[in-house]
């Protein structure tokens, strides 16, 4: 059986490799063995592996922060799970062609949905989804700012908000991705300027925006707080730009701008596993009628992962990377 692995910390696609391993065995009574299909390459995965993760990885690691699997064979006691059977681990590790998971931490999917958008489930839409359900009341009609808006995150929040009638004003790096955020969604596509404040003032014909969410980090912050009514919340989830968070005392004192950071992982150890298989079920069923969608650049085999960490770790790709460990 093949994974990937790395024993150091530094640039993907020179720690990372494929290795042989023993094959994994049966499952035990309440473990139920799958194949993995897909899992794609996500920015925490290259964190990880640079070292700059929010948890260091004990060496050597596996890697892989989501997946999608079927059932190859159930242990004796498993009732929820059959072979053939499209699941969703829970767990990490995912980077390998075959794993062991307890059927605790599996969710049933259905098995007609393309398996590649199936692969990044975990991960980017219950980010986008929780950030925009969970931190401030919205209604339809208002407003919510973000940047990094081509990523896959900034496309699942502009999917997920025009679902629900929420506005977006989207703050991305280059002008030409304008027309693409646009067609899935989109309201108002922007440069990251100086005077960003009083275009979005005039684009939302002076709206209170209450919720801004952010994937880079440093001074930009400093122009999206000056977009936002006294008492938004600055949901920041990534830290693009490597750089810590700027704001000002203006901006947390006199307009009492509230920051605080997501992180996906601490939100599904506290959320009760029946709210986590709505949440989920919810979202595959977004994904089985187009309305959620991700392109893809370029699938890449276990065997190929250094060209796939070196690939994804590129600037202005056209869609995700995703790995296939079973061809």
């Amino acid at each position: 059986m093949k994974i990937a692995q790395f024993s150091s910390f530094g640039k993907p696609d020179e720690v990372i490799d494929c290795i042989d391993v023993n094959d994994l065995g049966d499952p035990n009574d309440n473990e139920v063995l799958i194949d993995v299909l897909a899992c794609p390459i996500n920015p925490a995965d290259v964190l990880n592996i640079e070292g700059r993760y929010g948890v260091k990885a004990k060496l050597p690691a596996r890697l892989g922060a989501e997946c999608v699997g079927k059932v190859k064979k159930v242990g004796a006691s498993v009732k929820g799970f059959k072979e053939g059977d499209i699941v969703l681990p829970l767990d990490r590790e995912n980077w390998v062609q075959q794993k062991i998971v307890d059927e605790k931490n599996l969710i049933l999917l259905p098995d007609d949905i393309d398996p590649i958008q199936l692969s990044m489930l975990k991960v980017n839409p219950a980010t986008a989804y929780l950030m925009l359900k969970k931190y401030v009341k919205l209604q339809p009609g208002d407003w919510i700012i973000q940047d990094a808006a081509n990523s896959a995150v900034g496309q699942y929040i502009i999917r997920l908000a025009k679902i629900e009638g929420i506005k977006t004003i989207n703050i991305v790096r280059r002008k030409e991705l304008a027309n693409e955020l646009k067609e899935i969604g989109a309201d108002f596509v922007i440069l990251d300027t100086p005077n960003m404040a009083s275009e979005v003032k005039e684009l939302t014909n002076d709206s209170d925006i209450k919720l801004a969410i952010d994937a880079v980090g440093g001074d930009i912050i400093l122009r999206i707080g000056d977009c936002l009514a006294e008492e938004a919340t600055i949901l920041n989830y990534g830290l693009l730009s490597g750089k810590n968070i700027e704001m000002t005392s203006y901006q947390t004192v006199f307009k009492r701008l509230v920051l605080t950071g997501f992180w996906l992982m601490p939100w599904l150890q506290k959320m009760e596993r029946q709210e986590i298989f709505e949440m989920y079920n919810h979202l595959a069923s977004l994904i089985a009628s187009q309305k959620l969608h991700v392109p893809i650049e370029k699938t890449y085999p276990l065997e190929e992962i250094k060209k796939a960490v070196k690939h994804a770790a590129t600037y202005n790709r056209s869609g995700k990377i995703i790995i296939t460990p079973n061809g």
